[in-house]
């Protein structure tokens, strides 16, 4: 059986809503996710004093690396975070990907680097905490 690696997001781009437009803010270098269960424990006479565990709902991050688009992207990045609400993304997952997917998430955490030699992009990370609807293959602001 031969082997079967699944690509990166090769040119994937991610936009906000500002409340009217997909507004872009990095073209993204590199993405990881990962899904943490959020778990009940219950111990008592019911259970014979065994612990028993629940999954009562799933946390999803990704994490993206990227570069700048223009010199307003990380201010608008520190004004999402700093609002402590929820936002809608937009990703388009490569180059030449006409259907992105959407995803409503906070911003739980954002580094910039800013690098001092010539010619180098400054370049962020950012933690998007997905809220429990996941991706989604539809715009949730688009009109019917």
């Amino acid at each position: 059986m031969a082997d079967t690696y699944l690509p990166g997001w090769v040119g994937a781009r991610i936009a906000f809503w500002d409340g009217t437009v997909y507004s872009p803010i990095a073209c993204i270098t590199s993405r990881s996710e990962s899904n943490a269960s959020r778990l009940k424990e219950k111990t008592n006479v019911c259970t014979e004093g065994q612990t028993v565990k629940t999954v009562v709902g799933i946390d999803s991050t990704v994490s993206v690396s990227g570069e700048v688009v223009n010199t307003d992207s990380l201010e608008e990045l520190r004004v999402l975070q700093d609002s402590k609400a929820e936002h809608t993304f937009r990703v388009y997952r490569g180059t030449g990907e006409t259907n992105p997917v959407y995803f409503n998430a906070i911003i739980t955490n954002l580094n910039a680097d800013y690098p001092a030699g010539q010619d180098e992009d400054a370049t962020f990370t950012m933690d998007l905490q997905i809220n429990e609807d996941g991706y989604l293959d539809t715009d949730p602001h688009a009109t019917p």
